[in-house]
């Protein structure tokens, strides 16, 4: 798989660089830390690096993309409960000895390689899975794998408490490890509640590994390497510009390299992944918008004042105050600024608020008055 694939990578010679939390991933994997989290923004290569380090460490797993949860206002337990059906499959499709003992719980009904899970008969049901997994793994010698891409959105689950499952795991269960990845690093925190002495997870230890954007050095790097992958002669100014331009961004450098690579290596194929980046890049900020309809248009003129370099907290309360016509106390103010952090459209250095992507920056900037309807 070249470089500019579109695709999660899922083999170490098809991803670029990240030896460092590579390694880093696959050692607290492998020494059974109990509560892994990969932290990164969006577009950063956090499920690149799941991938590619679940296959590295050659470890038994079910991963669970929360992705396809993103947007809805709640999460079905039943809606869940079937993912989690489908990667039980999966895994019974590789380690076969696992049939008989999932066979025996209270609420696993299992059928050839097909398998449905009744929570309603048993409540302890994820419980009960884990513990027997794990009762497999410890035979085997081996360490199981519980990875949740994206495991914020799990915040949204109705019907099912995950906390308290993976309290139980992370104090019992000593041949398996949990992955949390999160791109909304502020919901992450959230969700899991760990600093909250009423969560089941409050003061346990958690191992991070976190992935920030390229430098500009390995930027022009990567995309040297993947032109070169696919025969085309590096232009160095065209990709210099580029990586001025989308900042770093993993994702948007790859999008920039398989566009040229359809269409020819130019300087207005930067302008075509602003332009078709946006279109995603605005679909993720308005899953974020309807679940808050009501503060839309305040969502929306908060990241427009930031994309226009009105960096800090007095400007984007004046600039909102001006645009409403009346005061905004600050503790909404703080509310809205935490949620957009929180979601990882922003983020606070030295004082100042950003976005951090370069595309949702211009996007904002570009559709402004389209967001606000």
């Amino acid at each position: 798989m070249p470089y500019f694939d579109p695709r999660p990578k899922e083999k170490i010679e098809d991803f670029y660089d990240r030896e460092h939390e590579l390694k880093e991933l696959i050692n607290y994997m492998v020494e059974v830390k109990p509560l892994i989290l990969v932290l990164g923004l969006r577009r950063t290569g956090k499920t690149s690096l799941l991938k590619v380090a679940l296959n590295e460490a050659n470890l038994p797993y079910i991963m669970i993309d929360c992705r396809v949860f993103e947007g809805d206002a709640y999460i079905r337990r039943q809606d869940f409960t079937n993912v989690l059906e489908r990667e039980l499959r999966r895994l019974l499709g590789f380690h076969r000895g696992l049939l008989e003992l999932l066979r025996g719980i209270r609420g696993v009904t299992v059928a050839g390689f097909s398998i449905k899970l009744n929570i309603r008969e048993n409540k302890m049901l994820l419980s009960d899975i884990l513990a027997n997994i794990n009762d497999w793994a410890k035979e085997h010698s081996t360490v199981f794998v519980l990875a949740l891409d994206e495991a914020q959105e799990l915040i949204r689950l109705k019907g099912i408490n995950l906390l308290p499952i993976i309290a139980y795991a992370y104090d019992n269960l000593r041949n398996i490890s949990i992955v949390l990845s999160g791109s909304k690093i502020g919901l992450m925190y959230r969700f899991l509640r760990m600093h909250d002495p009423s969560s089941p997870l409050y003061g346990r230890v958690r191992y991070e590994v976190h992935l920030k954007n390229l430098s500009r050095e390995k930027s022009i790097e990567f995309l040297t390497k993947g032109f070169e992958q696919l025969g085309i002669k590096p232009q160095m100014d065209v990709i210099g510009e580029a990586v001025n331009r989308l900042n770093g961004v993993i994702g948007w450098l790859t999008y920039f390299g398989i566009l040229s690579s359809e269409h020819g290596l130019t300087r207005e194929i930067i302008d075509l992944t602003l332009e078709e980046g946006s279109k995603l890049a605005l679909e993720e900020v308005n899953n974020f918008l309807r679940l808050r309809e009501q503060a839309r248009k305040r969502y929306v003129n908060i990241l427009h004042s930031i994309a226009l370099g009105y960096n800090s907290w007095s400007e984007i309360k004046k600039r909102l105050e001006i645009e409403e016509s009346r005061e905004i106390s600050s503790s909404i103010m703080l509310n809205l600024i935490r949620n957009l952090i929180d979601a990882g459209f922003i983020v606070k250095a030295n004082g100042k608020y950003l976005i951090p992507d370069p595309v949702l920056e211009y996007a904002i900037r570009k559709y402004y008055s389209k967001m606000l309807k």
